[in-house]
């Protein structure tokens, strides 16, 4: 089956996001975890705070840089998302969660550059 340009640009910003997080002492958890409310791009901890990350990609910024996407709706699905995967148990986080965040990450991926990527913490207003 042919992945759609869009899936495959998608899950291209999900390995970048994994890695930049990865490199800066961020253990990833889990990826694509389903919920009732929809999927979580990302699980990611650190120094005993889960981060859920969402992950925005774009060839450019015709359409607004990517974290716009980011709109009300969308941080209410990742609420309840977030909410219904720790109340499920998410295996590879540890009991001494001290909190849980989330963030969003949002990259340009331009064709022969490297990718811009802009990290938000905490992002549910």
């Amino acid at each position: 089956m042919k992945q759609s340009a869009n899936r495959i640009l998608g899950s291209a910003g999900e390995e970048i996001a994994a890695q930049w997080l990865s490199c800066r002492g961020f253990r990833i958890v889990a990826r694509n975890v389903r919920t009732a409310y929809g999927e979580l791009d990302l699980v990611a901890e650190r120094a005993g705070v889960v981060h859920v990350v969402e992950v925005k990609t774009r060839r450019s910024t015709g359409f607004g840089v990517p974290l716009e996407a980011i709109d009300t709706r969308k941080q209410q699905h990742l609420r309840r998302s977030t909410l219904a995967a720790l109340k499920a148990g998410l295996p590879g986080v540890s009991r001494e969660c001290r909190d849980v965040r989330i963030d969003a990450i949002g990259i340009i991926l331009s064709d022969g550059r490297a990718p811009e990527i802009e990290y938000v913490e905490d992002i549910l207003t």
